[in-house]
């Protein structure tokens, strides 16, 4: 009786559905069309229905986020520094002791983020300080994601993928301090990393040496979200665990993983198993690139950062893992359903079939993918860099389709750039 109490402790848990699928249709519909105050209020107003109690990193990241895009930088940074405490005192907290996500399945546990969100939130930390002319506020934001990399690093092992945009960002926060040489190596460490992913804008390939300059940084497309990636298999005790699931093609395929020991008492028994694990869902992006005239003169914005790219290698990174937590976890709880299933026979046949089909009908309802994830990043992160005279300057940006059509424009805007200043200027078009 006591495995079959735990077993209804653990569905009960389970019941508060992750609201992930409803915050991404109700939060996009504002920020697509540009309308990130909408998108703010829904979340502020509905933040009960839309996070639950384990997803405050995600509330104060996604706001953090469209504060930015809505040229509120002040009231971004402050919940990017809410968002960047939370990791820290989850990073102290084992997740060996949230033993609720064991009975259960990984929404119960408090999000920790993936990898490439947490250094999203610091690239748009230094944009932060440096659109406000804070620049030794973005010089130790930069020295704390220096910190959080190293963490990552050593956390992630050889997995890790450090991000050469947030690497660039830190090299421009030090050059807009004039501290050169470290300026230097972060643009070195910048190119090194771009290479090592495999793509390199031609910007990161040189360190910029302009007085004055006029940084246009764009926000376009929208980044992937999760679904759900469906196994099914069986488990031999002191065998192999063999899962079948379909790729992104519909064909089957198959992936055997080395044995877990659980023992409990079914040797020789095979058990079939399912579950869902994550899975990187693309959304149609209209918006590909930026066309920047200044003056009259037209530049086009490069991309540095792509969501898919990072998000895929995070989700490879944790593939196997993940599958194994989760096998493990539903392999444990069909044991204990097995003996509560034995001890709750009353030898009554109509009653014993009705609690047979009840304990597996609670058992198969635990498992539900995490499908939570930042609700409000673009797919990519565009930048151009254009040297200036001092002066005013007119320029005007335009958002343009991968195939070269014009969407939409800016509002015209006119720029007094100072001898030595380096003026940001945000755009963001999340469709």
């Amino acid at each position: 009786m006591r495995v079959f109490l735990l077993l209804l402790f653990a569905l009960l848990l389970a019941s508060c559905a992750s609201p992930a699928k409803l915050r991404v249709e109700s939060v996009a519909k504002s920020f697509t069309i540009g309308d990130y105050q909408s998108a703010i209020d829904n979340i502020e107003k509905n933040k009960k229905k839309l996070y639950n109690s384990e997803d405050e990193f995600l509330f104060e990241f996604d706001l953090g986020l469209l504060y930015h895009y809505n040229q509120d930088y002040r009231q971004s940074t402050k919940h990017l520094a809410n968002a960047e405490q939370i990791l820290e005192d989850l990073y102290t907290r084992s997740v060996t002791n949230e033993a609720a996500a064991i009975l259960t399945n990984d929404n119960v546990r408090p999000y920790r983020s993936y990898p490439f969100e947490e250094q999203w939130l610091h690239k748009v930390q230094i944009l932060n300080y440096l659109a406000l002319g804070e620049i030794d506020g973005a010089v130790v934001q930069s020295r704390r994601a220096l910190l959080a990399v190293q963490a990552l690093r050593e956390k992630e092992d050889k997995k890790f993928k450090e991000s050469g945009t947030l690497q660039y960002l830190i090299a421009l926060s030090f050059e807009r301090q004039k501290s050169l040489d470290d300026a230097r190596i972060a643009y070195d460490n910048a190119k090194k990393n771009f290479e090592n992913n495999n793509y390199t804008p031609s910007l990161a390939g040189q360190i910029p040496e302009n007085e004055q300059e006029i940084i246009i940084v764009g926000y376009a497309g929208l980044s992937p979200i999760l679904g759900e990636n469906k196994f099914w298999g069986t488990y031999a005790p002191d065998g192999a665990l063999v899962l079948y699931y379909k790729d992104a093609y519909g064909k089957q395929q198959t992936t055997v993983l080395a044995a877990i020991g659980l023992g409990g008492g079914i040797s020789g028994r095979t058990m079939t198993v399912q579950f869902a694990v994550p899975k990187m869902v693309e959304r149609p992006s209209q918006t590909s690139v930026f066309s920047v005239s200044i003056n009259g003169k037209q530049s086009l914005t490069e991309e540095f950062s792509n969501s898919r790219n990072s998000l895929k290698k995070d989700l490879d990174n944790e593939e196997n893992i993940m599958l194994l937590r989760t096998a493990g976890r539903v392999i444990a709880r069909t044991i204990a359903a097995s003996k509560a299933k034995n001890k709750m026979q009353t030898g009554n046949g109509l009653v014993d079939l009705a609690l047979n089909i009840g304990t597996d009908i609670a058992t198969g309802a635990l498992e539900e993918a995490d499908l939570r994830l930042g609700s409000a990043m673009p797919k990519t992160i565009q930048i151009a860099r254009i040297p200036v005279e001092p002066g005013k300057h007119t320029v005007k940006i335009d958002i343009v389709d991968g195939f070269n059509r014009k969407l939409g424009s800016f509002a015209e805007q006119t720029v007094n750039i100072k001898k030595g200043e380096k003026v940001f200027l945000f755009a963001p078009s999340l469709r």
